[in-house]
C-alpha cells in the first residue's frame, strides 16, 4: 500500500473496450491519496455505452464513489469525451467535487492549474466535428487490428503490426506540428501558476522544459500511467505493471516505438 498527498488520474475512457478496468482497479487498491482529482475522459460519451460497458467499469465508478466516504477527496474535472458532465460544473454528485477546472497547491507551495486539455486542442475547437470522425476512424482501425492480433495469436501465427505503425506514424506527424505542450504550459505561465497538469492528448509526460512544469498523466487504453505528489510536493509519473488483458487489448512496447495513441 502507499500513500500520497494527492493522484492524478486521466483518460480512462470506462465504457470503450479498450479500457483497462483492470488496471485501474489494481491501481487504487494499491494507492491512497488525501485527493484523487479525475481530469476528465472518465466516461466515454462519444460511443454508445451498452456494449462494451463491463462489470469491472461498473466497479472502478464504485470505487471512487467510496472515497469520499473514506475521508479522500474527489475532484472531477471533466473533458470532451464526457463533456455531458459540464452542464454540472459548481455541483458535487456522491461527494465528488465537480468543476470545469481547479487550482492546487502542492505541499512545497507551488500552484498548478488542473484542467483536462482539449481547451488547448485546436483541432478540436476549430473542427469538432472532424475531431469526433478522427476518433471514429481511429478506434475501428485499432478495433481491427486488435481483432487481427487475436485471431493470429490463437493459430500461433507471428502478430502482424502493420496497421498499429500506420496509426503510430500518423499521430507521430499531427504532434509534431500540433506544439500543444507550449500552449498548455504557457496558459499556466499567463495565469501565474507553477505548472499545469492535464490529459486528453494520451502522452504521459512530466518535464520544464517550457519554462514551467507539464504534467501529462496520459491515459488507461495504452500507456496505464498515472500522476503522483508525495508528501514534499515532489510531483512523480509513474506507470501500471502490465499484465495480459481479460479481452484482446493492444500490447505494444511504447518505450521501444516511443510513441503513444493520440486523443483527440
Amino acid at each position: 500500500m502507499q500513500f500520497h498527498r494527492s493522484i492524478f488520474l486521466s483518460d480512462m475512457h470506462l465504457g470503450t473496450r479498450w479500457s483497462r478496468a483492470d488496471l485501474i482497479l489494481d491501481f487504487l487498491e494499491t494507492h491512497h491519496a488525501e485527493t484523487v482529482y479525475l481530469v476528465g475522459d472518465i466516461v466515454d460519451n462519444w460511443h454508445p455505452l451498452s456494449s462494451n460497458w463491463k462489470p469491472a467499469h461498473h466497479e472502478v465508478l464504485q470505487r471512487f464513489f467510496d472515497l469520499p466516504r473514506n475521508g479522500t477527496r474527489v475532484v472531477y474535472v471533466p473533458g470532451n469525451h464526457d463533456d455531458f458532465f459540464r452542464n454540472y460544473i459548481g455541483t458535487s454528485f456522491g461527494g465528488i467535487e465537480i468543476k470545469l477546472d481547479v487550482v492546487h497547491q502542492a505541499a512545497d507551495g507551488r500552484r498548478y492549474l488542473v484542467t483536462h486539455g482539449d481547451i488547448c486542442d485546436v483541432f478540436s475547437l476549430r473542427a469538432p466535428l472532424l475531431a469526433r470522425i478522427g476518433s471514429f476512424v481511429e478506434r475501428m482501425a485499432i478495433g481491427i487490428d486488435v481483432a487481427q492480433r487475436y485471431v493470429l495469436r490463437k493459430f500461433d501465427q507471428p502478430e502482424w503490426c502493420g496497421l498499429e505503425s500506420a496509426i503510430n506514424r500518423t499521430n507521430a506527424v499531427i504532434r509534431k506540428y500540433d506544439h500543444f505542450e507550449e500552449r498548455l504550459t504557457h496558459l499556466a505561465q499567463s495565469g501565474g501558476y507553477d505548472g499545469i497538469i492535464c490529459g486528453h492528448f494520451h502522452q504521459p509526460a512530466l518535464h520544464d522544459r517550457f519554462g514551467t512544469v507539464y504534467a501529462n498523466c496520459g491515459d488507461w487504453s495504452g500507456s496505464n500511467t498515472a500522476i503522483l505528489e508525495d508528501s514534499d510536493g515532489r510531483l512523480e509519473l509513474v506507470r501500471a505493471p502490465e499484465k495480459p488483458a481479460f479481452e484482446p487489448a493492444i500490447a505494444t512496447d511504447y518505450n521501444k516505438e516511443g510513441e503513444l495513441p493520440l486523443a483527440v
